[in-house]
């Protein structure tokens, strides 16, 4: 019994890796056409079919054209030979791969009406591979990507899921009423690809996806120990805009800052809300234009290379240049990023018997602004206001000296104190 079983199964094998040699395919080539254009309901041609043994026994349908090159072309379908496929390859196929596809945006709008099972004799796949995949917008293209498109027991799509190379975050598509899309993002470890390497412990998008755009109801993510919520809108049917608000809560001030500023930044305990709207003709220009207004406060931390005690020590003009720290209790103000210009109002710094308010402009990395200091210690009450120049990697602080009231003023300008110098002030 078993002595005839394994012969059963060397007879198979033979037939099945001795077929490509026996039967021309140009026999197969009209019913299998017919075959894709009833599960794709549009007209489907097939350039040529070829058979591979390496790295496993497969057919090749290449140059797949489904109605018209510029509606949806695909590089190669791949149809693995074994004996399920063998056996049901006019009802049920599995492991299918597709290379190279490329989709109007239309075209794969239109998939799971397009992919409606025809009856209950109609041809079933269980999942496709998607390999180097692209759909073609107006003028853009997103991808090429890889993916899995899965299908449930009754032929219908239940999902598309794409992941990134690294494996890091991951896309998941799924038909929802009408010609809407449910659209989940979920990425662990991943960093920001917008220029800035921002890393996200965890990030999680949901939201709505149609012909117009995406609306992402809620972002939820883990960043620098700490938690950003919020909710965005992605219109691409006039050119792209983007647009939202985002809510952060306990973040670490230090990593996140260094991103954008790796010399002049701060540390603490960071608190924001942001609104945030991106314009562009396309995907590739969409982040070059940023606009983003925000409130924000920072806890318990320390100003590095940005000394505001020391000129009230001195009572002659200075200029310091860089280096240094001020800590801080509390750190607010108000944030707005337009282009590339960047600008920090109502900035106030509160160190308990030190206090500190100011204005900052930054525009291609130079400073301007100013800053109007104030140490009150006992009876002592030291004041200055600071020039703010320099580049941001090296600030330049310029005093017109430190004012104390009691203070004598001599006729040459040169200022002294009543009784003690502000110097001695620690």
């Amino acid at each position: 019994m078993a002595k005839n079983f394994l012969l059963g199964l060397a007879i198979t094998g033979g037939i099945v890796a001795s077929a490509p040699l026996i039967f021309p395919y140009s026999l197969f080539k009209t019913d299998i056409e017919s075959k894709l254009s009833a599960l794709t309901n549009t007209k489907a041609s097939v350039s040529e079919i070829s058979f591979h043994y390496s790295p496993k026994p497969e057919f090749h349908l290449q140059n797949v054209i489904l109605d018209q090159a510029e509606i949806a072309q695909i590089g190669t379908i791949a149809v693995p030979v074994t004996f399920n496929n063998l056996l049901n390859w006019q009802s049920n196929l599995r492991d299918v791969r597709l290379e190279r596809a490329n989709f109007s945006r239309t075209f794969a709008l239109e998939l799971p009406k397009r992919l409606q099972p025809q009856g209950a004799e109609g041809l079933r796949i269980a999942k496709v591979d998607l390999l180097q995949t692209t759909v073609q917008l107006d003028k853009q293209q997103v991808g090429p990507v890889d993916g899995m498109l899965r299908f449930k027991a009754d032929g219908r799509i239940d999902d598309l899921v794409v992941t990134t190379a690294d494996g890091l975050a991951e896309l998941q598509v799924q038909p929802a009423d009408g010609e809407q899309f449910k659209v989940q993002f979920n990425a662990k470890g991943w960093t920001l690809p917008l220029g800035h390497p921002v890393k996200f412990e965890y990030l999680k998008l949901i939201g709505l996806a149609n012909a117009q755009g995406i609306d992402i109801a809620d972002i939820r993510a883990d960043l620098y120990n700490g938690l950003v919520t919020g909710n965005a809108k992605l219109d691409w049917s006039n050119g792209w805009q983007l647009a939202g608000q985002l809510f952060g809560k306990n973040i670490q001030a230090e990593p996140l800052i260094q991103v954008f500023s790796p010399i002049t930044r701060s540390s603490g305990r960071l608190n924001a809300e942001a609104n945030f709207r991106y314009q562009g003709s396309g995907y590739s220009d969409l982040f070059k234009t940023p606009q983003i207004n925000a409130r924000f406060v920072l806890v318990d931390g320390m100003l590095s290379n940005f000394d505001l005690v020391t000129p009230l020590k001195s009572q002659s003009p200075t200029i310091q240049s860089r280096g240094g720290q001020t800590n801080f209790n509390t750190l607010s103000g108000n944030l707005a990023v337009n282009g590339s210009a960047v600008r920090l109002s109502g900035v106030t710094l509160d160190a308990g018997k030190f206090r500190s308010r100011g204005e900052i402009l930054i525009r291609d990395g130079k400073l301007a602004g100013n800053v109007a200091s104030q140490l009150a210690a006992g009876a002592i009450t030291v004041s200055n206001q600071l020039q703010v120049s320099g580049a941001l990697g090296a600030p330049e602080l310029r005093s017109g000296g430190a004012y104390r009231p009691g203070t004598v003023v001599p006729n040459n300008g040169e200022s002294k104190p009543a009784s003690e110098s502000a110097s001695d002030i620690q």
